[in-house]
């Protein structure tokens, strides 16, 4: 039998746990470019429930948008997120962290009220996005389940199923510092600094609990929040 962390000892063991992944020494190359077409990619995931025999974390494949833009899919964690049909976790996560299709607010006017589930950032942009993804991802990403603060300094946790999302602080730094507990868990990717480190401000799906006009964001690796309708870069996930 495998052993498990102190963590997974005293509250029952999580599939994804990364500690216990060290422990048992199944962390073992570096992340390195997929070399497989994307759809044989997408095959391979279909066709296996544990991916960790070809896939680590941090592996990347380059995909070109419909725009003509080239991005890299990076693998973020896999099962970590719910598949909203209940059926399970989705077998991997993966970010597109950069982009070159402009800058954005999460809402036209200056608030968080409703947070992730009701700003103009999921219910406009991130559907256009999708648009432009290749075929073959449009047809194999899986709707998960995420949560969020309801805005407006609520502590409720309002769930939505989405396609394309965006991170929540604890995603990516792992405690809530501006946010409220319960929006998920740290993707394994973010856990390194670099990883989570952008070099232009960018939009997590997080309402600041302080107040009823900000979104947290990130740059540099470190966390801030400003208003709603300051435009700010993308950082996106989804899950096959």
């Amino acid at each position: 039998m495998e052993s498990k962390c102190n963590l997974c000892a005293l509250f029952g063991e999580k599939p994804h746990c990364h500690n216990c992944k060290i422990i048992n020494k199944t962390v073992m190359r570096p992340a390195q470019e997929i070399d497989c077409s994307l759809e044989e990619l997408v095959a391979y995931i279909n066709e296996n429930e544990d991916v960790s025999e070809r896939l680590t974390v941090g592996d990347y494949k380059n995909i070109e948008l419909a725009t003509g833009e080239v991005v890299k899919l990076i693998l973020l964690d896999t099962q970590k997120d719910k598949l909203a049909d209940e059926t399970g976790f989705a077998r991997t996560t993966w970010g597109i962290l950069t982009t070159d299709n402009g800058f954005f607010d999460m809402n036209e006017q200056n608030t968080n009220r409703g947070g992730f589930r009701d700003c103009k950032m999921r219910n406009v942009y991130l559907p256009r996005y999708f648009t432009m993804l290749p075929e073959i991802l449009r047809q194999n990403i899986k709707p998960v389940l995420k949560k969020t603060s309801a805005g407006c300094g609520s502590s409720e946790i309002i769930t939505t199923t989405d396609k394309l999302f965006l991170f929540s602080e604890v995603e990516m730094f792992g405690d809530p510092q501006y946010s409220y507990v319960g929006e998920g868990e740290q993707y394994e990717y973010f856990c390194t600094r670099n990883n989570r480190s952008f070099n232009r401000y960018t939009w997590l799906r997080s309402p600041y609990r302080g107040n009823n006009n900000y979104f947290v964001h990130t740059y540099g690796g470190d966390l801030y929040y400003n208003y709603a309708y300051n435009h700010y870069a993308l950082a996106l996930g989804f899950s096959i």
